[in-house]
C-alpha cells in the first residue's frame, strides 16, 4: 500500500524532469541583426547586433553564442559573447579577482551576468584578415550550453547568412 504513492512520485518525477529539458532549447531567442559586414582592403569588418532580451540560463550553466563564418571545409570561429548563470558568475567574478583578466575572459568577447527581465543588445564589432575561401562564407549563429565544470550539454548552430560577400 506505501509503494504506489512512491511510485506515482518517481513516476511524475520522470515526466517533468523531460519537460524542463525540453525548455531550455535557445534557438529563437538570440536574435542578430547584421548591421554591416563588408570587406575593407584586406580586412573583413563585421558590425552585428546581437539581442539578448528575454534570455535565460540556468544557475549553474553558461552559454557561449559565438559567430562563425564557414565554407566547405574553411571556418574561422570569433570569440564569443558569454552569459553566466548566477553561481557560474560568481565563478567567473573570483577567478577575475584572483588571476585577473585575460584568465577569467578564457577568450570572450565579452562576458555578462544572466539577467532576463533586461533590455540587452550586445554591438559585436571586428576586423578579420580577410582570406579569398570569405568571399562565399555563410554566417552561423553557435551557441554551447556548458555546465557548472564547464562541459558542453547542448549545441545549438543556426545559419544566418548564405554567400557573406557578392
Amino acid at each position: 500500500m506505501r509503494t504506489i504513492p512512491y511510485l506515482l512520485f518517481f513516476l511524475f518525477t520522470a515526466l517533468f524532469s523531460h519537460a524542463q529539458e525540453l525548455l531550455s532549447d535557445y534557438q529563437g531567442m538570440v536574435h542578430v541583426r547584421e548591421n554591416s559586414i563588408e570587406q575593407q582592403g584586406d580586412n573583413l569588418m563585421l558590425n552585428v547586433q546581437i539581442d539578448l532580451s528575454g534570455l535565460s540560463v540556468g544557475r549553474h550553466q553558461s552559454l557561449a553564442i559565438a559567430l562563425m563564418l564557414r565554407e566547405g571545409r574553411d571556418s574561422l570561429m570569433l570569440q564569443p559573447i558569454v552569459v553566466n548563470g548566477a553561481n557560474k558568475q560568481k565563478m567567473y567574478e573570483r577567478t577575475l579577482a584572483f588571476k585577473g583578466k585575460a584568465v577569467a575572459d578564457g577568450g570572450a568577447y565579452l562576458v555578462m551576468k544572466n539577467q532576463p527581465a533586461l533590455l540587452r543588445e550586445v554591438t559585436y564589432r571586428k576586423a578579420i584578415p580577410f582570406e579569398s575561401w570569405m568571399k562565399g562564407a555563410e554566417l552561423v549563429l553557435v551557441g554551447e550550453l556548458k555546465n557548472y565544470d564547464g562541459v558542453t550539454q547542448k549545441v545549438y548552430i543556426n545559419v544566418l547568412t548564405d554567400h557573406l560577400l557578392e
